[in-house]
């Protein structure tokens, strides 16, 4: 599939209030200080060259992009519900308008293509209980332990955005896009497990 047939969902096709007592690949949580280390003798890429914003950020919307199931308890003596440990890993969520200010990575040329999420290293999100539009950075991924986002989850993905994010992940790590129909059918977003 080629990424000018990737079709993200429309923009009311995208949260729901948060339903599940476990946290879900997708889930949307706010106030999270997100930060990125960087050794202190850093080169700055100079001008000229494409860059992208890398924080660290004041505390703020990001996504869990960890697998549902990467995180639960495995086995058959398991009881259905426990975590397996306590690692997950987000992306900060950052507005469009920031990104276009900073001058990494959106531009004016093109925020069109971020807006239809044809940008391979973001995923776009449209206005929600995070905030404002917005974009995750999926080129900068943390890893927290739970007790960090526990209470602050905002908002859970529908089952179509669910399966729009599985393609984008799977298109920036895996380098391979594949049309969503092959996941399956949509899930509701209420019985999802993963």
């Amino acid at each position: 599939m080629a990424t000018r047939k990737l079709r993200r969902p429309d923009d009311d096709d995208y949260y729901v209030a948060p339903w599940s007592e476990q946290v879900l690949q997708g889930d949307i949580f706010d106030d999270v200080p997100i930060g990125f280390a960087a050794p202190p003798d850093a080169i700055v890429v100079p001008e000229g060259q494409q860059r992208f914003i890398t924080g660290p950020f004041d505390a703020g919307p990001a996504m869990l992009i960890s697998p549902s199931c990467a995180i639960a308890s495995q086995g058959p003596a398991q009881a259905s519900g426990p975590y397996g440990h306590p690692a997950r890993i987000l992306v900060p969520i950052r507005p469009i308008e920031e990104l276009l200010t900073a001058g990494h990575g959106v531009t004016k040329e093109n925020v069109a293509l971020l807006r239809l999420d044809r940008l391979m290293n973001f995923l776009y999100l449209p206005a929600g209980e995070h905030g404002e539009e917005s974009a995750g950075l999926l080129y900068m991924p943390v890893t927290m332990h739970h007790d960090v986002i526990a209470g602050s989850r905002v908002s859970q993905l529908t089952g179509s955005a669910f399966w729009h994010l599985r393609v984008k992940l799977m298109a920036f790590y895996g380098r391979f896009l594949l049309d969503p129909s092959e996941l399956g059918p949509v899930p509701d977003p209420r019985e999802r497990e993963s």
